[in-house]
């Protein structure tokens, strides 16, 4: 009994929040997190909107107290954040290319929260479910009935969109075994990977039924028209992709709506920072040295901190 008053009193202590130095308005205002969860674990987390404490206009940040909330993250590159130094210590973490300052790791250090980051460059939806990437075990091992938040960034790898935006460049700057782009098949995973985030989703709540699960969409990566220097694609090729991207990011607004998970729009925060852009969240086909093409560089991994940590707020 002591013990269960000790957690409760802890989670309770989560009085505001650390939006940090990069706000929701430097994200793009009109970015939101929705989704149908927050009420149910609203209490459970102590983030009722009365909670909230905001420092001085000027500072405008707001600081959040969550020692001992039990926080896993999952998913793919885009969470995992490769080459964005330093690499985390422990397990796996430099198989997996698992940034110490991906967005879980900045949330956790601005929070209190504890972090279990069991996040994972080229993971799949199968990953995080059943089947092990490497010598990691699926990431859904990780969450305990003792979770009481999950953020998830998935599906990106289930239908091959990094994969066939790098294939595009690398053919079209000359290089060698570059492979080859079935779209046939991109298309026909596509109407598949809800229901794969879905699965994951659900899954979670199977294991913390009262934690709370946020979807964090990947960040845009071209502009909605037109292209630059360091993106070598076609313009059908950039319709294609958009398309993919599009799709990718509505199959994550309907998981999120069928499963009472949280929404976190960082695919729509990120327009206007994407590779062409003059404050690019993400990296060009060829960054540089030590970077990886197409993913989320600093500026990228603390805005999706933002979001995230602005979804707990509301």
């Amino acid at each position: 009994m002591a013990a269960d008053k000790t957690r409760r009193n802890a989670l309770m202590a989560c009085a505001a929040l650390v939006v940090g130095a990069l706000t929701l308005t430097a994200c793009g205002g009109s970015a939101t997190a929705d989704g149908g969860d927050s009420g149910r674990s609203k209490a459970r987390l102590g983030l009722a909107a009365d909670s909230v404490t905001t420092k001085s206009a000027a500072a405008g940040t707001a600081s959040v107290t969550a020692a001992g909330l039990d926080y896993v993250a999952m998913g793919s590159s885009f969470a995992a954040g490769p080459s964005i130094p330093p690499v985390q210590a422990g397990s796996g973490a430099a198989a997996c290319m698992r940034s110490s300052n991906n967005y879980a790791s900045i949330v956790a250090r601005d929070t209190g929260a504890k972090l279990t980051d069991v996040t994972c460059s080229g993971a799949t939806t199968a990953n995080i479910l059943t089947t092990n990437q490497g010598s990691q075990p699926p990431q859904i091992n990780a969450v305990t009935s003792a979770t009481d938040l999950v953020t998830i960034t998935i599906g990106g790898n289930d239908v091959n969109y990094l994969g066939s935006m790098v294939t595009y460049s690398c053919q079209n700057s000359g290089g060698t075994n570059c492979g080859t782009v079935d779209r046939t098949a991109m298309n026909n995973a596509l109407g598949a990977v809800t229901q794969r985030i879905e699965n994951v989703v659900n899954a979670v709540h199977a294991r913390a039924p009262q934690a709370r699960v946020l979807l964090v969409s990947y960040s845009t990566l071209l502009p909605d028209t037109g292209g630059c220097d360091g993106v070598p694609l076609t313009a059908d090729q950039r319709i294609f992709e958009r398309t993919v991207a599009t799709r990718l990011s509505q199959a994550g607004i309907d998981a999120a709506n069928a499963t009472g998970a949280t929404l976190v729009r960082m695919a729509t925060a990120s327009h206007g920072h994407d590779a062409c852009a003059a404050v690019p969240w993400v990296e060009k086909y060829k960054p540089a040295s030590g970077r990886t093409s197409y993913h989320p560089n600093e500026a990228g991994m603390k805005a999706a901190a933002s979001l995230v940590e602005s979804a707990l707020n509301s």
